[in-house]
């Protein structure tokens, strides 16, 4: 009697729909935010980006849960950029802020791309638990004053690649 009650029960979880087939959540957990329009804006990028696919995708295949924030860079200077990174080796925090202000649609998009590439280069490094290690990996993996240790602001050529080609799939 009992082992019916399991195959029926499994029979039942196995037809059951995902939670993206139905109730339109998306298909990932492991990029979020408390904003609307954030969540609409990482949404957009995971619908019509092959390329911003590709980076969530990685990132939910990760111990990284990365947080999307609206918010200012640097004083306004800069349109998005990593603002934390807490975490062990069982699982990381990535937050992420871009600047609705800074640019248009497609733009911010690209701008959260941008920054997912980051968060996928922090997650290739299961040592990087905080942020003194996340700038000690930006000392070795930057481009220009962040590298030469002029600079805390880090920038990398994947995440200006990665911004670029989310930005042209986007526009097409």
């Amino acid at each position: 009697m009992s082992y019916a009650v399991l195959v029926v029960a499994v029979l039942v979880v196995c037809q059951m729909p995902s939670p993206s087939d139905d109730d339109g959540s998306p298909p990932y957990t492991h990029v979020r935010s408390t904003e609307r329009y954030m969540i609409a804006l990482v949404r957009d990028g995971y619908d019509r980006s092959p390329t911003f696919r590709g980076l969530v995708d990685t990132l939910q295949r990760s111990n990284v849960i990365v947080l999307v924030t609206p918010g200012r860079c640097a004083g306004g200077r800069i349109r998005s950029c990593v603002v934390g990174v807490a975490g062990s080796a069982h699982d990381r925090h990535i937050r992420i802020t871009v600047d609705p202000q800074h640019t248009v649609r497609n733009g911010l998009i690209a701008a959260v791309g941008h920054e997912l590439q980051h968060a996928v280069e922090i997650a290739e490094h299961p040592d990087v638990t905080d942020a003194a290690a996340a700038l000690t990996l930006y000392r070795q993996i930057a481009i220009g004053r962040c590298r030469e240790r002029q600079s805390e602001e880090c920038e990398t050529t994947r995440a200006l690649e990665t911004e670029r080609t989310v930005f042209i799939e986007l526009s097409r």
